[in-house]
């Protein structure tokens, strides 16, 4: 049985496949995988996580050395795929400005943010072309995202990806949520932030939901 999927438009950014590849720290979505995904059709994702280990260059800071090597994985990335990629940086790491700032230079397609509300996130981005997409797991967090870059930034999310309780990662569940499937899965949470996005949608702005 054939199945036909419909493409994924964020803003002028079109995704063939509706599927992004979930970015897996320490070199496990690195420039084989993600160029792989994209060349699909599918939305390839670069993790910024634990890059600095293992760049051949311990003179050299651990910030810097990450960021050398996360620009030098989006080159490579770039050189195996014409598709669109992504990167995908946590709002934890300690040199997150720098990493989007080294996303920015190479005009990255799109900068998904988690682990943590990417509040700043706008402030540091001067491409607008770079697609902005947070990832939440609650429709407060959606709600804090979305009014703070309105108010601050005069500017929405690109997209927002929602994420469950199964989804894993960084999402901050308490173990009472986990445990309380009817009001913290991921179908009831999906709903609770559309409602969010489409109250700060109108005729020029879509907020695409992805979950």
């Amino acid at each position: 049985m054939n199945i036909e999927f419909k493409n994924l438009d964020i803003g002028n950014l079109r995704i063939e496949l509706p599927i992004i590849q979930g970015g897996m720290g320490v070199r496990v979505s690195s420039s084989a995988l993600t160029s792989a995904v994209s060349n699909e059709g599918a939305l390839g994702v670069i993790a910024a996580v634990g890059l600095g280990e293992e760049c051949g260059d311990e003179k050299r800071d651990y910030k810097t050395r990450s960021c050398t090597e996360f620009t030098n994985i989006i080159r490579d990335t770039r050189s195996m795929t014409k598709n669109p990629f992504g990167v995908n940086i946590m709002c934890v790491l300690t040199n997150y400005d720098e990493l989007v700032e080294a996303a920015q230079a190479e005009s990255v397609d799109m900068i998904i943010s988690g682990a943590g509300l990417p509040l700043r996130l706008p402030s540091l981005i001067k491409n607008n072309q770079t697609k902005l997409v947070p990832i939440v797991s609650s429709a407060r967090a959606a709600q804090i995202i979305c009014s703070t870059w309105a108010r601050r930034y005069k500017r929405l999310p690109d997209a927002i990806i929602v994420e469950g309780p199964l989804a894993g990662g960084h999402l901050g569940y308490s173990m009472a949520e986990l445990a309380d499937e009817e009001h913290f899965s991921l179908d009831s949470i999906l709903v609770e932030v559309l409602a969010v996005t489409r109250a700060f949608e109108n005729d020029k702005s879509r907020i695409p939901v992805i979950a």
